[in-house]
């Protein structure tokens, strides 16, 4: 495995347990029960401590490192068949 492989694959992984680890250490906390009208959906999706912003934000991380990693991996296995 490459470097940078490696790399992307300990990224993607890390900021996913980091993302998970958040949510949970978030939700322990509190208890919401319906609709809240006191953030908008700016709040809701970037505000990684008042909203969902880090599930939003921290979701796309993972898709572009994984995408990185996939790249990498699809290189590897062309530079093996071509030669």
């Amino acid at each position: 495995m490459g470097f940078e492989m490696g790399m992307w694959l300990l990224a993607s992984l890390g900021t996913l347990a980091g993302m998970v680890g958040w949510h949970k250490r978030k939700m322990r906390g509190q208890e919401q029960v319906g609709a809240n009208q006191d953030y908008s959906n700016m709040t809701m999706y970037f505000n990684p401590v008042h909203g969902e912003g880090h599930l939003f934000m921290g979701g796309i991380l993972v898709i572009i490192f994984f995408s990185l990693f996939c790249y990498e991996f699809a290189r590897i296995i062309r530079e093996m068949l071509i030669g």
